[in-house]
């Protein structure tokens, strides 16, 4: 027996039998329903905006439902869909304190996160200001915040002049000087905005031991920063066609097929 939601076939599906199909792991990506979901998109942004407040409100507690899935598929969607009213409701599910991320999104955070924040950015920076400078905050999300900034300049939301300016702040004081992975992200996003203006700050970083060597080499961040080329490394479109992978591999599912349309 298949389940109509994650099978192609005729008829439309109602918003609740999407939501339904998407909510858990049942090993098989639900094609269908993602689909649906990205057609009737006027309709389930509402019903998706609910998931991710209702996991702001209580983020541990759905961290511990291993066979839970709809909160992914509503950020990857709502990225899609560009959707501003996510924004917040996401940064306070990434400021729960210790392991909680990595057990909401797992290589999510890592590997989108940035990318999402700059998707359904509303134009206020505050917000991940507040996460890249609370040290209570998973270090790899501080990593994933530091990284939107790269995605706001590439993608025209910010200049790069306003987002360097922000990297100085961090490196004059407002973030901790103790090592941490942000402070490797935030060497690394010297080289990708880039900021050679910054590098005597990269380099007192890396003297003061706040950098990892294993991650990048100075060498390697002076080289990276000197290589601008005038143009966006990436834009907040790339991730989303990525939603069927990220979320069928938590599925440890097939990765089927599915399109997801790039948002106007």
């Amino acid at each position: 027996m298949t389940d109509a939601a994650t099978e192609p076939g005729h008829g439309h599906l109602t918003v609740p039998e999407i939501l339904k199909a998407l909510e858990l792991n049942t090993g098989r990506f639900p094609r269908r329903a993602v689909q649906e979901a990205i057609e009737q998109r006027d309709a389930i942004t509402p019903e998706l905006l609910r998931v991710l407040e209702d996991v702001a409100e209580n983020p541990a507690a759905f961290a511990e439902r291993d066979d839970y899935m709809l909160h992914l598929f509503a950020m990857y969607l709502l990225a899609q869909f560009r959707e501003k009213r996510a924004y917040r409701p996401l940064v306070r599910i990434f400021s729960a304190p210790g392991d909680i991320p990595d057990q909401l999104a797992g290589d999510t955070v890592t590997e989108d996160l940035n990318q999402i924040f700059g998707s359904v950015y509303d134009g206020d920076t505050e917000p991940l200001q507040r996460l890249v400078e609370d040290d209570s905050v998973n270090e790899y999300v501080r990593s994933a915040a530091i990284g939107t900034f790269i995605v706001l300049a590439n993608s025209g939301q910010m200049t790069r002049e306003e987002v360097a300016g922000y990297y100085r702040t961090l490196f004059e004081g407002k973030l901790k000087r103790e090592p941490n992975h942000a402070w490797n992200s935030l060497v690394s996003a010297v080289a990708d905005l880039p900021a050679p203006e910054l590098l005597e700050h990269v380099r007192r970083s890396y003297g003061d031991d706040l950098v990892e060597r294993m991650f990048a080499t100075l060498e390697d961040i002076e080289s990276r920063s000197r290589r601008w080329n005038g143009g966006p490394a990436f834009s907040p479109s790339d991730p989303h066609r990525r939603c069927r992978y990220a979320c069928s591999r938590n599925c440890c599912g097939p990765r089927l097929p599915v399109p997801l349309r790039r948002a106007e």
